[in-house]
């Protein structure tokens, strides 16, 4: 998954748990918290990954003897097969954790649609509910998983549908003040999300710039020095 639709997953997230908190549903709250951290656990990942992938460039590329070269190669390729290994159990359990809470989000809609709350309360569960779900990755479940869903996601939204038609003026201008106040945390998240690219195409940028060593030219001081400079941007733009 993308810088981008992390952050945009994530932050309706946010929205989906300040909602779950509101009307006190532990479970729903714990199926979002599940999904958020496997959603950042993967991303963590696959970030060790493509660092992985820059060390071995920049070994490859090096003036260490063959059999240091051979060692060191050895050394992430290890590395990098751990990695890949812990990635293909994390997406497993980000899919387990997804599935869950696809289960809950429909129990938790049937709950709150016949429970006491104000119209304008359970219309914006709805569609909290209803913006987190369509983000889920259906299409990874279980075929029969996949027509729960498809059936779940259209009774959820019919549901957001009946409620939003009842809304009176006052909910709607409430309504306004809530969407103000989430346009508030999105900005937060652009903000985030801008940095997050700039980072990404910086770190591109460097591979390429690796890529572009003559590591058969004569002039190897020069070369170590471009080498040492970028290493150098990269461990900077990677610094928390």
């Amino acid at each position: 998954m993308s810088s981008i639709n992390i952050l945009a997953s994530q932050a309706k997230i946010n929205n989906a748990l300040t909602a779950a908190q509101s009307f006190q549903m532990a479970k729903m709250n714990r199926s979002l918290e599940d999904v958020s951290d496997s959603m950042k656990q993967n991303n963590i990942i696959q970030t060790n990954i493509m660092k992985i992938q820059v060390d071995i460039k920049n070994i490859q590329k090096s003036q260490l003897s063959e059999i240091e070269k051979a060692n060191k190669l050895k050394e992430f390729e290890i590395e990098q097969n751990r990695l890949r290994y812990e990635q293909e159990q994390a997406e497993k359990e980000h899919i387990r954790n997804q599935r869950s809470l696809a289960f809950t989000l429909k129990n938790s809609v049937e709950e709150v649609e016949y429970s006491d709350s104000s119209i304008l309360e359970k219309y914006f569960f709805l569609k909290t509910s209803h913006e987190v779900f369509v983000e889920l990755e259906t299409g990874r479940f279980e075929i029969s998983e996949m027509e729960y869903c498809r059936n779940a996601l259209i009774s959820i939204s019919e549901s957001k549908n009946k409620f939003r038609a009842l809304l009176t003026k006052k909910d709607k201008d409430d309504l306004n003040m809530i969407k103000n106040i989430e346009l508030e945390d999105e900005n937060q998240y652009l903000a985030l999300l801008k940095l997050e690219l700039k980072k990404l195409e910086n770190f591109k940028y460097q591979i390429q710039e690796i890529k572009k060593i003559d590591t058969k030219s004569i002039n190897f001081l020069a070369n170590q020095k471009i080498l040492n400079n970028l290493i150098k941007q990269i461990k900077k733009d990677n610094a928390v």
